[in-house]
């Protein structure tokens, strides 16, 4: 259906999956005029958004984020009551609403993401269902100490998304410690699945071990490659007051490198590849497009792929190899007792 609700309290589910959505239905040749993105949505706007068609080839993707037009608002007044002046006017809204989302063009698609559950009760939530694909996104329920199978489920699957697997002690730990928090739980499987590395199991003394002592270090690493130097020097205190030792944080920061470089020479490759010559100009590919271009060559997720590609893609090759030569110097000289490890560590950041 050209008319997609996506609802519910859990929201690294909703955004995930319409992350997915949008890599499925756009070109990203004319996605700079075929996507829009709205953080406030009403009845008219969705209206007027219904009526669009694609200008050439492709679909149209419109994205309401925010949407709170199926959730009751406080003291009991939905959006659809509290709109309408009169019951002549709502009622005729609701009426355009219905022959607008009826006629949609094929290839035009009105996208509503509500970050609350959907409330079947209301007047518009009825018209909609009449016309639109509606998925929802409802929060885990887990409480400390309860053998949820439902959390354990998503957090195999997660860990299975960076190439690794993971003990229920572990996720249960993590749910736990982030009070369900998906996004927060899913931010420290990744990191230990790269920790790990070239293991594949993250067990409980890992993501005990890794969460408590290294929780910044792969933030700290986020800022450093996208050149947030304020926050670099910020991070990097909080990183070294937590931990006894930096060797780890070494070990951390050498795998992610090695990952970044990987990654990021693999792309130069394909870049280099495209058409060139005279007269014609060679434009980078969306990481997104790049993505899939690697799938075959580096064997990971295409979606943790594409984060890779953005973190790395206004950053040469030349410096992630001279910074991986200057870490492994820095490294050396540490363990061999001639500097400090946490100058080595100022150092290599600043």
């Amino acid at each position: 259906m050209p008319v997609l609700i996506l609802a519910g309290e859990e929201e690294l589910l909703l955004s995930e999956k319409l992350e997915v959505i949008k890599e499925k239905l756009l070109d990203p040749a004319w996605a700079s005029f075929n996507y829009s993105r709205d953080s406030e949505s009403d009845l008219k706007q969705i209206i007027d958004a219904a009526a669009a068609l694609p200008f050439g080839p492709g679909n149209k993707v419109m994205v309401f984020d925010n949407c709170e037009l199926f959730t009751k608002k406080r003291g009991g007044k939905s959006d659809d009551d509290g709109a309408s002046k009169t019951k002549s006017k709502g009622e005729k809204v609701l009426e355009d609403l219905d022959r607008a989302l009826a006629s949609v063009s094929p290839n035009t698609y009105v996208i509503l993401s509500c970050p609350h559950n959907f409330d079947k009760t209301l007047k518009v939530s009825k018209v909609f269902e009449k016309h639109a694909e509606i998925e929802t996104f409802d929060k885990i329920k887990y409480w400390p100490g309860s053998n949820n199978p439902e959390m354990l489920n998503w957090g195999r699957k997660r860990a299975h998304r960076f190439g690794a697997v993971i003990e229920d002690e572990a996720i249960d730990y993590l749910a736990e410690s982030y009070e369900a928090n998906l996004r927060l739980i899913a931010m420290e499987i990744e990191k230990a699945s790269i920790y790990i590395l070239p293991e594949k199991t993250i067990t409980l003394k890992v993501v005990s071990q890794l969460s408590p002592h290294f929780s910044n270090v792969f933030a700290l690493l986020d800022n450093w490659v996208h050149g947030e130097k304020a926050l670099v020097l910020s991070g990097l205190q909080e990183v070294l007051s937590k931990s006894q030792s930096a060797i780890p944080i070494f070990a951390v920061i050498q795998t992610t490198l090695s990952k970044w470089l990987n990654i990021k020479s693999a792309a130069e490759r394909v870049l280099a590849s495209l058409p060139g010559g005279r007269g014609i100009q060679r434009k980078d590919l969306p990481p997104a497009e790049m993505a899939k271009r690697l799938q075959s060559e580096i064997k990971m997720n295409p979606w943790v792929l594409k984060m890779d590609l953005e973190r790395v893609h206004r950053v040469s090759l030349e410096h992630l190899v001279a910074k991986k030569q200057e870490l492994t110097r820095l490294e050396n000289a540490v363990k061999t007792g001639m500097i400090s490890d946490v100058h080595a560590l100022t150092i290599f950041f600043t």
